[in-house]
Order: structure tokens, then C-alpha cells, then sequence
């Protein structure tokens, strides 16, 4: 038996305990009736326990190993398990200064912004501000809508999961605009800049929903009468505490944030791009966070805190993009297989210079952050540091007595899910 397999029998040991014998602790579930795209789920309130310190001190050694290895300047992580939870950094946030990453350090956390826009716009249509089936000429000017192919008939929904099709200009062109950006680092992008990049542009069945993204955050911003900001901070920064995040087009950064770095001119040497404005990411890619922050975040998501059930449950429900079961995409989120781990709902992100990873692995109660200041990146952090902390803990639930797993995992407030078919919503 592998590491992943016994770890799902010992959580699935512990799923029946918590169903017939209940928890000690209260745990605040959602249900899900959508296809999440696993046959179990798990939700669990946010562990204000450390885990212990030898699992710590390991942690933190494969952290260093693994940044030493890959080259890169410095990391902050967060992890939240059964066990508890870790916050931990190593390398330095500023090369000519040698400063020390902190764990509680500010990133630019690029595309990990989409999930934020996206819940965003859910809690508006909870509200009765908008809702999904909205077409763009009920919210944007005809200057917007009518330069993009077909614009009339595209939906809120559709530019949340990527089935509008819309150009994707962060990718798809992607040398030109980092180009662009860097001859130019401080300029203020407006979203409608950013969106002429998919004027006159053909649709595909499913392209990566950058561009929809920022029309969403346009539409937020129409249907409230408010800043993207303004809303965002409302109806969930400051609700969940999340006291170290900010649109960064729209608000300043008290202290600022980590720097980063990238080898623009490919001479082998890391080049300071701290400079570079994030407006060109705006609502697809320009918030600034923390790992506490975005623990925070996903703790209350996916725990059913934040999003109604049903609105959670249209976030996860997941668009098939053609390349398998190993990723699909949701509502601004996407669901991903990792190798030897297992599936995880969340994101990852690139800014010029940094990258973040957020993720939540449903069938391990494991929450995952880590913030870069380089790039490119990869999963290596994510892949050594959760292989390090699922080999440790299974070390403290031995196969041949599970009800240590029992008490270890039944607090985290396991339930059952019925699957169901996966709804077809590309567009034609």
C-alpha cells in the first residue's frame, strides 16, 4: 500500500467514526451536491494547534534543502492538517540586502486572485446585485462588448470558468506584454487596456479566463457602484480578518511587499522587477497577501463559511478543458491531481517575479500556501513539503491501530458527498 492509499484508509476509517460517534469540536460544513470531482470531501475549521516540533523542525529542513536546490531567493509557507498547524519561511525577501523572509511576509499571489473575483462575484449574486446568466451588454458599454466576437451572448458564468472563450492576453501573449510591462514597470494599466487585447479575436471552446476575469471585475464594479476594492474588502476581507491583503491597483500596501526577482534578460542572473506595476493583472492577478491570509481564505471557503452551499457548489463544479481528469476549472478555481499526493481545489499563481500556490486537498484535510519572490516556479516546495509532512504523520498512525487516526482526524469534521455527472457548459 502507498503512502496516499493508506493515508485515505485512515481518513476514511475516520469519516465513519465522526459519523457515528460525532465530534468533541464544532465544525461548520457545507454540503455539496454538484460534482466536485471526488467521492470525498472534507471541511474543517481553521487548527490553531502547532503541530509538533519535530514535524516542525522537518518542515523547515526540507524547506531550506528545497530552495537551496532549486535556486530560489526565498519562500513563506502555511500548512494546516489534522495535526495542526505550520508557518515557516527560509531564504532572503531582498538579495542586496541578505533580509530574512518572515512568515508572515507580503507577495504578489498573480492568478491566485481569480478565486477572490470569483467569490466575489458569487456573494453579489447571493445579494441579488447580478446574477451568472447575466450577458455582457446588461452591464459593459457597447465599446467593450461589441469588439469582442459574440460578446452579446456571453454570460457571468462563462467568463468565471473560461467556457467564453474570450482571448487570453496574459498567456497568449505573454511575451509582448511582460515586454511591454518592463519597458514600462510603473505604468497604471486600466482593465479596459487590458481587455483590447482580446478585441476582434477569435473564441475558443475553453481558453484560461484571464480576460473574462477582469470583465468580471468590471461588472462588479458597475453593478455596485464601488470600487473593485471597496467590494472585495467589504464582503470578504474584512469579514474573515484577512488584515494583510490588498488589491493593489486600488490600495496602498502599508510596509509594501517582498521583492522579486526574475532573469528578464537570460544571463543567468536574477534581475529586481519589485518595481513593475501590478495593475496589469488587475482582477485576474494583482492582489497582495500573506500565507496567514490565504489559510484564512481557503479555511473559510471551502468550510462553507464565506459562500452559501449552493454557491459553493457552483464553484466546484468543474468544466472538463480537454486534457483529462488532472485539471479541470470551476468558477475561478481549478482542480488539480498532484503526483503522489492527491487532488487538491485552489490555484496557482504567477506575478513578474513571484509566484504563490493555494490549495486545499479535500481528502487529507490539508490546507497549503506558499509565496515565492521568483520565477519561473514549480511544485517542488509543495510536492517535498507535503510528502514530508503525510510520511510524518503517518508515522503517528500506525495500520494496525486506527483509532489513533480516529482521534487524530475525526475532529476535522469528515462528511460524505453523492457525485454526480459533470454538467456540460462550454460554449458553442
Amino acid at each position: 500500500m502507498n503512502m496516499y492509499s493508506f493515508y485515505k484508509k485512515t481518513v476514511s476509517l475516520a469519516v465513519a467514526a465522526t459519523v457515528i460517534f460525532g465530534t468533541a469540536e464544532s465544525t461548520h460544513a457545507a454540503s455539496f451536491s454538484g460534482n466536485t470531482d471526488t467521492t470525498l470531501a472534507t471541511v474543517s475549521t481553521t487548527s490553531t494547534n502547532a503541530i509538533p516540533k519535530d514535524l516542525a523542525q522537518k518542515l523547515q529542513s526540507t524547506l531550506d534543502k528545497t530552495i537551496k536546490d532549486k535556486g530560489i531567493p526565498g519562500v513563506a509557507v502555511g500548512i494546516t492538517s489534522p495535526e495542526g498547524t505550520w508557518f515557516g519561511a527560509s531564504g532572503v525577501s531582498n538579495l542586496a540586502t541578505g533580509t530574512l523572509v518572515r512568515p508572515e511576509d507580503k507577495f504578489p499571489i498573480g492568478s491566485t486572485t481569480k478565486p477572490f473575483t470569483a467569490a466575489t462575484v458569487l456573494l453579489l449574486a447571493e445579494e441579488g446585485k447580478l446574477s451568472l446568466e447575466d450577458t455582457l451588454d446588461k452591464w459593459l458599454p457597447a465599446s467593450i462588448v461589441n469588439n469582442i466576437t459574440d460578446g452579446k451572448n456571453i454570460t457571468i458564468r462563462q467568463l468565471l470558468n473560461g467556457t467564453s472563450g474570450i482571448y487570453d492576453f496574459l498567456n497568449r501573449d505573454e511575451a509582448l506584454i511582460q515586454a511591454e510591462i518592463l519597458k514600462n514597470p510603473t505604468k497604471q494599466w486600466s482593465p479596459e487596456e487590458l481587455v483590447a487585447y482580446a478585441y476582434g479575436k477569435e473564441r475558443q471552446p475553453w481558453e484560461y479566463p484571464s480576460t473574462g476575469i477582469i470583465l468580471a471585475g468590471m461588472i462588479v464594479e458597475k453593478a455596485t457602484g464601488s470600487t473593485f476594492a471597496e467590494v472585495l474588502r467589504s464582503r470578504i476581507l474584512d469579514r474573515l480578518g484577512m488584515n494583510n491583503t490588498f488589491f493593489a491597483p486600488q490600495e496602498q500596501i502599508p510596509g509594501g511587499y517582498v521583492n522579486g526577482y526574475l532573469d528578464y534578460d537570460n544571463n543567468g542572473t536574477l534581475d529586481d522587477v519589485t518595481g513593475v506595476n501590478l495593475s496589469f493583472g488587475w482582477t485576474a492577478g494583482a492582489i497582495v497577501s500573506n500565507t496567514q491570509d490565504l489559510t484564512k481564505f481557503a479555511q473559510a471557503l471551502f468550510g462553507g463559511e464565506l459562500l452559501s452551499p449552493d454557491s459553493l457548489n457552483q464553484m466546484l463544479n468543474l468544466v472538463d478543458i480537454g486534457v483529462g481528469d488532472s485539471f479541470k476549472y470551476g468558477l475561478g478555481l481549478t482542480s488539480r491531481e498532484f503526483e503522489g499526493i492527491g487532488r487538491a481545489w485552489g490555484h496557482r499563481g504567477d506575478a513578474i517575479g513571484h509566484g504563490s500556490q493555494w490549495w486545499y486537498f479535500p481528502e487529507l484535510g490539508v490546507t497549503y500556501v506558499n509565496l515565492q519572490n521568483s520565477q519561473p516556479q514549480s511544485d517542488d516546495i509543495l510536492s517535498s513539503m507535503l510528502k514530508t509532512l503525510l510520511a510524518e504523520e503517518l508515522k503517528r498512525v500506525p495500520e494496525s491501530s486506527f483509532s489513533g487516526g480516529l482521534i487524530m482526524l475525526g475532529a476535522a469534521g469528515f462528511f460524505f458527498k453523492r457525485k454526480r455527472p459533470l454538467h456540460n457548459m462550454k460554449s458553442s
